[in-house]
Order: structure tokens, then sequence, then C-alpha cells
């Protein structure tokens, strides 16, 4: 499916699909992007900023504004992530920035039961058994301390074992306890 959206870029945030988020908004530019979003059904496309800019690699996430509320410095605002979105054309408006993408079709997990990460908090890693592999991936993500560029590839991959790889490759593991036995 296609869509054609405000962008926001934000700094230093990569929102992925399934997740929820809460930003508080203050610069003039991105102010305008989110009214400029809430007029189009709520839908925004959420780029990381920096990345955006320099134009590695156009995905972003389709996202749903679920609320808005207006503060002294700016704005809180919520999203929900609804899927991974291949930028195909930035559209330069006067209202602002919008920008035309396809959804990225997931591919199916296959490699067994996901993985665990031990340093998630207790009410994140409960999702573990309640939701699918990818969406499980993509909350566990969200939630492990994780660099800006690794997140950015996250949101890139389609398949929920390559994500599920690249989370065991990239997040500290914790070493099971150590039990010794004296005869």
């Amino acid at each position: 499916m296609e869509f054609t959206v405000a962008c926001l870029p934000i700094p230093n945030f990569v929102l992925l699909p399934a997740c929820t988020a809460t930003l508080h908004i203050g610069p003039a530019g991105l102010l305008r992007q989110i009214a400029l979003a809430r007029q189009s059904n709520g839908l925004v496309c959420l780029v990381e900023a920096s990345h955006y800019q320099a134009g590695r690699g156009p995905i972003g996430c389709l996202a749903e504004i679920t609320t808005v509320t207006r503060q002294a410095t700016g704005w809180l605002v919520s999203f929900r992530g609804l899927c991974r979105l291949r930028l195909l054309l930035e559209l330069q408006t006067d209202q602002g920035p919008w920008v035309n993408g396809r959804e990225l079709p997931s591919l199916p997990w296959c490699s067994g039961p996901p993985p665990e990460f031990p340093q998630l908090p207790p009410q994140i890693a409960q999702f573990r058994d309640q939701v699918q592999p990818g969406v499980w991936l993509d909350i566990a993500a969200l939630h492990l301390p994780l660099p800006m560029a690794l997140r950015q590839r996250l949101l890139a991959e389609t398949d929920p074992n390559q994500r599920a790889l690249l989370l065991r490759q990239s997040s500290p593991v914790v070493a099971p306890p150590v039990r010794c036995h004296l005869n």
C-alpha cells in the first residue's frame, strides 16, 4: 500500500512498528508538521533526522498520532508505529515536507522461539509470549540500549529472523550465574 503523509524528522529517535512513544515536540517546523499530519487522518512518517537529511536509506515508520497535548514549551505527541515505509519521493510544499512511500511487507518468522533479552524490564519482557515474534523484536529493540545506526538498520530490516540475529549480536548478554558444587 502507498501513503503520502507529512514527514516528521526527529533527532536521535527511531520508532518501530507496533511500538508507541510520546515525544515532546517544540521546534516550530516540527509543530507545523504535526498540525499538517492531524489535518490528513493523523498519519505521519517518522524518520531519524540526521539519517534522513544525509539521504542514507530511505526508510521511515508510518505512524498514527494518537494524542496531542499542548504545553507551555511545545506539544506532547503520542505516536503508534504502524509499518515500515520505503520512502519513494519527497515533496516540498508551502505547507511543509511530505513523503510518498510504500509499505514494506513483513516476512514470516521461522527460527523457533523468539530470543529473550534479560536486560529488559519485566513489564516489557512479558510481551515476548503475548505477541508475534516480529512484533516482539520491535518492542524489545525500542527498549534496549542500542546505537541509533542499529535502530535504523532494524527499522529497514523486514525479515524478523534477521532482526533477531542483529539484536542477539548487538545486545549485551547477561551471563547465567555460575554454580559451584562442593563435594
